[in-house]
């Protein structure tokens, strides 16, 4: 096994789509219902971090920038979780990442409860509310990052497709036959997954503008947690396939 392929925690592809589906949920309530920016589609906040910059939009420019900078704080926080595991000989686990997701979302609604937050104006304790969503599933990026061998990603899309596109080209013309049967499983884990995200995203927008629709995301950590039984990763799972 690799050192980095040790920090990477593993869990059945169940725990995998619903943990995107909390992704896409939670994204899409941030961005139609608190401000113009995700929480877990960094990519999204890159672009748009440009635009407002051109614009001259400087409160799109600081809500944009913070959530990239949140995102990345959950990410060392959760990464620094891990490696006092690692130095310790103890496998990775994300069950108690994901519970510390769940109690961050449970403040986000605390926060957009009692404060009346919506995406109409920004105000001060949106930016918390960005932070607090941003740091959540920054923190879910690196609490699983595999399914049996299969690497992946329950926050973002772009990275997945560029893969899901490479395999397919790779199986047409059957690079290697040997390992058509990888292939075929990786891309159905990945499509799979990103049509969680999807759902996800699509449940959050039907339910509507109620904080309290977050219960929903904070129930799915709370079940994800307590199903995913992870050990550290073999050192056949180590594979990125």
């Amino acid at each position: 096994m690799t050192k980095e392929a040790s920090y990477h925690p593993s869990a059945p592809l169940g725990i995998a789509v619903a943990l995107s589906a909390v992704a896409g949920f939670v994204d899409a309530h941030m961005f139609l219902h608190v401000a113009r920016v995700f929480v877990a589609n960094m990519s999204g906040n890159m672009v748009q971090l440009g635009m407002n910059t051109g614009l001259g939009d400087w409160s799109g420019v600081a809500t944009s920038a913070l959530a990239l900078v949140a995102f990345l704080a959950g990410v060392i926080a959760a990464t620094v979780h891990h490696d006092r595991r690692v130095r310790r000989g103890l496998p990775v686990h994300p069950d108690r990442l994901l519970v510390i997701e769940a109690l961050l979302v449970i403040a986000l609604i605390g926060l957009l409860v009692g404060f009346d937050i919506t995406a109409v104006q920004v105000r001060p304790v949106t930016f918390l509310a960005v932070a607090l969503g941003a740091v959540a599933l920054g923190m879910q990026t690196m609490a699983l990052r595999r399914v049996g061998a299969v690497a992946v990603a329950t926050t973002y899309g772009t990275g997945t497709i560029v893969r899901i596109g490479e395999k397919l080209a790779l199986g047409v013309r059957r690079a290697d036959r040997d390992d058509d049967h990888r292939r075929r499983v990786t891309i159905a884990v990945l499509v799979t997954i990103l049509v969680g995200y999807i759902v996800g995203a699509a449940i959050a927008a039907a339910l509507g503008s109620s904080p309290w629709t977050l219960a929903v995301p904070v129930a799915v950590l709370g079940l994800a947690a307590a199903g995913s039984s992870v050990m550290a990763v073999d050192p056949v799972d180590a594979t990125d396939v």
